[in-house]
């Protein structure tokens, strides 16, 4: 099967960098899968998963926040976080979940009350990849 050169990076480290039969992302659009020959292309990453293929194998990361950039040499993703399913501490992100759920019930500005709600999705996201692994 044909594969691709796959790069993801996050601020402090390359978190992959290989070949790869397919990847399936999570755009702010929705879900994006990338096959060998895909055309150029660019999108914002949201919140959600990033599923790497390589050999028939699946591995799954949270990924949130940056973009996806495929081009004819690579497909690079540059991602404010990205952690692999089975590296998740699933006790500290479902703190992370009441934490911002408190957050959230308190009467704070409305750039709190967003913040509150962005960190609750990232909690609650990489619960869901974790219980995916």
């Amino acid at each position: 099967m044909a594969a691709f050169h796959l790069k993801v990076m996050t601020v402090d480290r390359c978190f992959y960098n290989g070949e790869v039969d397919r990847i399936i992302i999570r755009t702010t659009q929705g879900d994006a899968g990338i096959l060998p020959g895909h055309v150029p292309y660019i999108a914002a990453i949201g919140i959600g998963g990033l599923t790497i293929i390589k050999d028939g194998e699946k591995r799954v990361a949270a990924v949130s926040g940056g973009f996806v950039d495929v081009s004819i040499e690579q497909t690079v993703v540059l991602a404010r976080t990205c952690e692999w399913a089975d590296e998740i501490d699933v006790k500290r992100a479902e703190q992370a979940v009441e934490r911002a759920r408190a957050a959230l019930q308190q009467k704070e500005s409305a750039r709190e009350h967003d913040l509150a709600q962005v960190k609750l999705k990232k909690a609650i996201n990489r619960i869901r990849v974790a219980e995916k692994k």
